[in-house]
C-alpha cells in the first residue's frame, strides 16, 4: 500500500528534479506552458474520453489523490513528462524524431505496465500492448507536430 500511495509524488518528484537540473531557466519559460497543455490538459482530456465515456481505462489510486475517480496526479506527471519530451527532441534529423517517439511511446507504455501492477491503473484487456502503444504514439508526436513551431529548438 505504501508502493501505491508515494508512486505517484515520487514520480512527479524525480521528474521535477531532473527537469528544473537539466533545462536553463529561459527554456522553461517556453515548455512549462506547452507541458500543461499539451501534457497535463490533453490527460486530462484522454482521461474524460476513455475513461467515462468509452470505459476503456480506470485509475484505482488511493483516496489521498483522488479527484471524483481521476488521479490528480497524473496530469502533473505528464506535464513534466511532456516538458522533458520537447526539450531533448533531435533538432537536425527528421529520421531520428520518428525513433524518438516511437523510444518514448515504448517507455510510456512501459511505466503503464508498472502502474498497472501497483493497482493504480486499470484497463481493457485488448488495450496492452499494441493499441496502448499506438495511443501513446500518438500522444507523442502530436506534442511535438502542435509544438514544433513555438520552439527554437527546431530549424
Amino acid at each position: 500500500m505504501a508502493l501505491q500511495m508515494w508512486f505517484y509524488p515520487g514520480l512527479i518528484f524525480l521528474l521535477l528534479v531532473v527537469v528544473l537540473v537539466a533545462l536553463p531557466r529561459d527554456t522553461l519559460r517556453l515548455l512549462v506552458p506547452l507541458g500543461l497543455i499539451l501534457g497535463g490538459l490533453v490527460d486530462t482530456f484522454c482521461t474524460l474520453i476513455c475513461s467515462n465515456l468509452l470505459g476503456i481505462y480506470s485509475y484505482t489510486s488511493p483516496p489521498l489523490f483522488d479527484v471524483s475517480g481521476h488521479l490528480i496526479l497524473a496530469p502533473i506527471a505528464w506535464s513534466l513528462v511532456i516538458v522533458f519530451f520537447l526539450y531533448f527532441w533531435p533538432k537536425y534529423s527528421k529520421q531520428l524524431g520518428y525513433f524518438y517517439v516511437l523510444t518514448w511511446g515504448l517507455l510510456a507504455t512501459g511505466v503503464s505496465q508498472v502502474v498497472h501492477y501497483l493497482g493504480l491503473f486499470d484497463y481493457s484487456d485488448w488495450l496492452y500492448p499494441l493499441p496502448m502503444l499506438f495511443l501513446f504514439l500518438l500522444r507523442f508526436a502530436l506534442a511535438a507536430w502542435i509544438a514544433k513551431p513555438w520552439t527554437n529548438s527546431w530549424a
